[in-house]
């Protein structure tokens, strides 16, 4: 982890937390700082409304919401993501339209990203801490 401590999720990192999995435990529990990218955010709620445990679900979301810094996307980030988007064009590694946004997210506050996202690994300057390759 960064030396400040501060850590942005993604979506598959709060299930993992979620689940249970060791490494993401350890590392979100550690982090000083846990950021939760809005875009991440509308990904839970939505699984939680979609899934048979949607109360159980909902309020584990707003747990998580109370315990972390909640990131809406501002002018900084929407520049960052436009960029962002156009390099991966540019390159033909094109990524999930969601996971553009965390990444420009995570780039403009400079953190960590926790993710096991594979294709994170195509954006310049993002750090991801990917626990299926890193951790195991």
């Amino acid at each position: 982890m960064k030396a400040n401590g501060k850590l942005a999720v993604d979506t598959n990192a709060v299930i993992a937390y979620r689940e249970g999995i060791k490494p993401v435990c350890k590392l979100i529990d550690e982090s000083d700082i846990l950021f939760l990218p809005v875009i991440v955010l509308g990904e839970l709620l939505y699984g939680a409304k979609n899934s048979a445990k949607q109360k159980e679900n909902e309020y584990a979301i707003n747990i998580l919401i109370d315990n972390s810094v909640l990131v809406p996307i501002d002018k900084a980030i929407a520049i960052r993501y436009a960029k962002v988007r156009l390099k991966l064009k540019k390159a033909g590694r094109p990524i999930p339209e969601n996971d553009m946004w965390v990444a420009a997210t995570c780039l403009d506050l400079d953190v960590l990203l926790l993710s096991k996202d594979g294709h994170f690994e195509n954006i310049p300057d993002l750090e991801v801490i990917n626990w299926e390759k890193n951790l195991s």
